[in-house]
C-alpha cells in the first residue's frame, strides 16, 4: 500500500496519522487546526487526545504518514489556484486558499455522498470545472492594502471584481440546479411502493406530533395552545390528500388517528368529526378521476388559439396561436386564475365549471 506523507495539502481532511519511520506503531489522532493561537488565522495543530495532545508544526509533517482521512483530495490539484486567487487581495493568501480549499471539499463530499454512483464523476468534473473558472477569475481582483495605493487602477479592478461577482453566481446556480436535477433523477429510481411507503412516514409523524401536542393540552401539559385550531389543521392537511384522490394515505391516516383515540382518555378527534369521513371523499375523487381519464380530450377553436377539455391531467388549458401581450397574460393569471404550464405549454387551470365559465368571460366566446 502507497505510504501518503502528511502535507500542507492533505493536513485538512487528515484524521489519524502515525510515524513515518515506525509504519507498526499505533496510529494517533490528528487534529488539523486544532488550537487557535493569538492573532487572525493563527492555528497549530494537534496530535493526539485529551491531555496528551501536542502541538505539531508545518515543518514537521514529514515525520508523518496519513492512515486515515475524512474525505478523499478532490481539489488537491487545485490548491495552487486556490492561493493565486488571492495573492493580490489578501495579506495571508496561503490561508485564504487553504480555508476555500476546507470548504469547497466539504460541500464536494457531501454533495458527491448524496447522489448515486454513475453521477458523481460527471458532477465531479464539472464543480472542478467551474470553481478552477471563479478562483482564476478571482485572481484578477486586486486590494490597494496589498498593493500599494499609489497608481491603484480603481476602474479596471471594480471590473476585474464584478466579472469574478458573476462567475461566482453563475457557479452557485449551477450547483443548485445540477443538484435539483440529481434529486429528480434518485426520484425517478424509486418505484411506487417507495415513494408510498415514504409519503406515509411523512404523514405519520405528522400525524403524531399533532396528536402529541393536542394530548399535550387535554392534560394540562401544553397551556396557551388552542385546540381547536390543531385539530383544524389536521384535518385540512389529511383532507388534501382526500381531493387528490389519495385513498390508501387517508385510510392509514384516519386508522392512526383512530389508534391515538384508543389510548387517549379524551379523544384527539371525535368519531362526530368530518375528519372520518375523507376516507368516501377520496375514493370518490379516485373514482371521478378513473372515470375522466379514458374520455376523449375535448377541443374549442376561436380565434387565436383553442381550449382544450384535458380530461387526462383534469385540466382546462387554452392554447394561444402566439404570445398574448403582457398586459393581457397578467389579467389571465390575476383575474381568471390560469397559469402557465412550462411542462404542457398550456395557460391551464383545474377542470371545473368554474374554469369552463372562466374561460367563456376571458375569451368571449359561448360554445363551451
Amino acid at each position: 500500500m502507497e505510504t501518503i506523507l502528511l502535507t500542507k495539502k492533505n493536513a485538512h481532511r487528515a484524521t489519524m496519522v502515525r510515524r513515518k519511520d515506525d509504519p507498526a506503531s499505533t496510529p494517533v489522532p490528528f487534529r488539523w487546526r486544532g488550537e487557535r493561537r493569538f492573532g487572525i488565522g493563527n492555528f497549530d495543530h494537534l496530535l493526539g487526545d485529551g491531555d496528551e495532545a501536542r502541538i505539531i508544526k508545518p515543518h514537521e509533517f514529514d515525520q508523518w504518514e496519513v492512515v486515515e482521512t475524512s474525505h478523499p483530495g478532490y481539489l488537491e490539484e487545485l490548491w495552487d489556484a486556490a492561493y493565486r486567487a488571492h495573492y493580490w487581495s489578501s495579506q495571508n493568501p496561503d490561508i485564504r486558499g487553504e480555508d476555500e480549499i476546507t470548504q469547497y471539499e466539504k460541500e464536494l463530499h457531501d454533495d458527491l455522498t448524496a447522489m448515486p454512483e454513475e453521477q458523481r464523476e460527471q458532477y465531479l468534473s464539472n464543480y472542478k470545472s467551474r470553481l478552477s473558472g471563479v478562483w482564476a477569475s478571482e485572481s484578477r481582483v486586486a486590494s490597494a492594502y496589498v498593493t500599494g495605493p499609489a497608481k491603484f487602477n480603481y476602474r479596471r479592478n471594480e471590473k476585474a471584481n464584478n466579472a469574478y461577482r458573476n462567475k461566482y453566481e453563475a457557479f452557485r446556480q449551477w450547483r443548485e440546479r445540477a443538484l435539483k436535477a440529481v434529486e429528480r433523477y434518485r426520484e425517478s429510481l424509486k418505484t411506487d411502493e417507495q415513494r408510498a411507503d415514504e409519503l406515509w412516514r411523512k404523514v405519520e409523524a405528522d400525524i403524531d406530533s399533532t396528536a402529541a401536542t393536542i394530548h399535550g393540552i387535554d392534560t394540562g401539559k401544553n397551556r396557551g395552545c388552542c385546540r381547536a385550531l390543531f385539530v383544524s389543521n389536521l384535518f385540512g392537511r389529511i383532507a388534501t390528500y382526500a381531493k387528490n384522490g389519495n385513498v390508501e394515505i387517508v385510510e392509514r391516516a384516519v386508522a392512526r388517528v383512530r389508534e391515538w383515540n384508543a389510548k387517549c382518555q379524551k379523544p384527539i378527534v371525535t368519531e362526530r368529526h368530518s375528519l372520518f369521513k375523507l376516507p368516501d371523499v377520496a375514493r370518490s375523487v379516485r373514482q371521478k378521476a378513473e372515470q375522466t381519464a379514458n374520455r376523449e380530450n375535448k377541443e374549442v377553436a376561436f380565434e387565436g388559439g383553442k381550449v382544450v377539455f384535458n380530461y387526462a391531467e383534469d385540466r382546462l388549458q387554452i392554447l394561444f396561436d402566439k404570445v398574448p401581450e403582457k398586459e393581457f397574460r397578467e389579467r389571465m393569471q390575476r383575474e381568471f386564475s390560469f397559469n402557465w404550464s412550462r411542462r404542457n405549454m398550456a395557460w391551464q387551470r383545474q377542470l371545473t365549471d368554474n374554469a369552463v365559465r372562466a374561460a367563456r368571460r376571458l375569451l368571449g366566446i359561448d360554445n363551451m
